[in-house]
């Protein structure tokens, strides 16, 4: 999300990348670029790389202090490297696949992370932080009991730590056993002391109890405790406030915990390579174009895409659409960018994505298409249709419309200021280093503008504007355009979507269970005074 910009910008202009040459890696940082405007996916804030770790030697010892010291800094792809050559020397050390799956999950690489983890298991069945990460790797999947068998083990084989915990109650929540997330919190929080993913996962569910006052108060406490947390920690607390302050309308309050927390951490949004991204884009995907590439046939069902900036209400019409009985919502499905890993492959000896596609035959994309679709399809083989509300397809709608030319995609819009401002103030799963300031969200959001009015001349893809305005007004209105839109009968259950029991892996998984509310709409206008940079840079000033 939401683009590719990035190593991905490098790759379109045929740059070389990085110090390392293998393809995995060029691949890796594609992926990257792929991922997130110059950010790298993030594990929890309470995760990080101990620096201790028994080798046998000085070689060993130094790989190992050189791997972990790319990774505090959040070089992730040179972590890899080092990381790798310790697996060539010693395969048998568990702890070497642990911090191998650890940073490729911080690459958003998750079937490599899972394969990691799963050794580092295999060697090592009785490792806590092993269980505990492999916990985290299925949720992504959508496998849930699994899951939640990992991390039990997890806290058995740890009992003393709270972290682990913490995660059982998180998967609690957002399966929906409220009673038995709520015991565990509250057990943790009797005892203390209070730790920062305990105190975010207290202010997502404070709004059960309505008990947002005492969840801030701890959340300030934490901050005026004189423990140095890292940065990314502290900015975690920063933005839990500011979300707990917004809900008690203390808004000039929120917004400065809002801004504080993101000035603690380090931008990499580079605006140039968004601009050379989108004109890469703009410029090869053309009518012109597209008539000379090959295109696979239509399948005989029909995939749906729910696309749009972050923060424009994608996870409410997923929500929506997924309360009618033939319809199962994916989530955040990352099959289309691992489609860029593929089809790379599929090409060896060329130096940007252009290229690549070019080259595409007739049978690779059909074999794309089944790639992509074989696996989607398998987690709800019985559903009409399946939908991947991953927000930053938007980007890819041009190699959509070549695998999946039937393909049905819904473009979620909201108001700008208010979808900037939401972006501004959310402290993602994610690191979208493009959200830490409101000049930056105004530059990505007038980008994604005009990446969307291209597709809409380009290709020929069945694309319906839904905007989360006229969904909050009229519900009904917009489930039936909605369902008739991806060619369902109309069903009453969409209204009830709050009720749908589905696991809900997103910054809006406490908003999809709330009936329909307005209080987001005009949103902006609660910070209006601070809102001036945002408005230049959306104009392009």
């Amino acid at each position: 999300i939401p683009g590719v910009i990035a190593a991905g910008g490098a790759i379109v202009r045929g740059e070389k990348l990085g110090i390392l040459s293998n393809l995995a890696i060029a691949v890796g940082r594609v992926r990257d670029g792929l991922a997130g405007f110059g950010g790298a996916p993030m594990s929890d804030s309470s995760q990080s790389m101990p620096l201790q770790a028994a080798s046998s030697g000085a070689a060993e010892a130094e790989l190992l202090r050189s791997g972990d010291a790319l990774w505090g800094r959040g070089d992730y792809r040179g972590a890899v490297a080092y990381y790798l050559r310790l697996l060539q020397q010693r395969p048998e050390v568990a702890e070497y696949h642990w911090r191998l799956g650890v940073t490729y999950r911080c690459l958003g690489e998750f079937e490599a992370a899972s394969f990691s983890i799963a050794e580092a298991l295999r060697l090592n069945p009785n490792d806590a932080r092993a269980h505990g990460e492999m916990s985290y790797l299925l949720t992504q999947s959508r496998r849930i009991p699994a899951a939640m068998e990992h991390v039990r083990r997890a806290v058995e084989l740890a009992p003393a730590d709270p972290e682990y915990a913490v995660a059982l109650a998180v998967l609690l929540y957002e399966d929906h056993q409220n009673a038995a997330a709520w015991e565990i919190v509250d057990r943790l929080l009797a005892a203390g002391p209070a730790t920062t993913s305990l105190a975010v996962l207290y202010s997502r569910m404070a709004p059960q109890r309505h008990c947002e006052v005492q969840a801030l108060e701890l959340t300030l406490r934490l901050l005026d405790s004189p423990v140095k947390r890292p940065a990314r920690e502290q900015s975690t607390l920063h933005s839990t406030a500011a979300k707990l302050l917004d809900a008690l309308g203390r808004y000039d309050q929120a917004f400065a915990q809002a801004a504080q927390g993101n000035r603690l951490l380090e931008s990499k949004y580079d605006p140039a390579r968004t601009e050379r991204l989108v004109k890469d884009w703009t410029e090869y995907f053309t009518r012109a174009t597209l008539r000379r590439l090959p295109r696979a046939a239509p399948q005989s069902r029909t995939p749906v895409f729910i696309v749009g900036m972050l923060r424009s209400g994608t996870p409410l019409l997923e929500q929506i659409l997924s309360s009618h009985p033939a319809v199962y919502g994916a989530g955040e499905w990352h099959g289309v960018f691992d489609l860029w890993t593929s089809a790379v492959q599929r090409t060896p000896g060329v130096v940007n994505l252009t290229q690549c596609l070019d080259r595409l035959t007739l049978q690779d994309l059909e074999e794309l298409a089944d790639e992509y679709l074989t696996p989607l399809w398998a987690q709800k083989p019985d559903a009409l249709r399946i939908v991947d509300k991953h927000p930053g397809n938007y980007m890819n709608l041009g190699l959509i419309a070549m695998l999946m030319p039937h393909a049905k995609i819904i473009h979620s819009r909201r108001d700008p200021l208010d979808t900037c401002l939401s972006c501004f103030m959310t402290d993602f799963a994610a690191h979208f280093d493009f959200r830490l300031s409101l000049s930056s969200c105004g530059h990505v959001y007038r980008h994604y503008q005009k990446i969307m009015a291209h597709w809409k001349e380009a290709l020929d893809l069945e694309i319906l504007d839904v905007d989360y305005e006229s969904v909050v007004s009229d519900l009904e209105s917009q489930a039936r355009r909605l369902l008739e839109f991806v060619g369902l009968p109309w069903d009453p259950h969409c209204l009830d979507f709050h009720k749908t029991k589905r696991f809900v892996f997103s910054a809006s998984s406490a908003q999809v269970r709330q009936p329909i509310y307005d209080k987001s709409v005009g949103r902006w206008r609660n910070y209006d005074q601070y809102l001036q940079l945002l408005r230049d840079a959306i104009a392009g000033k």
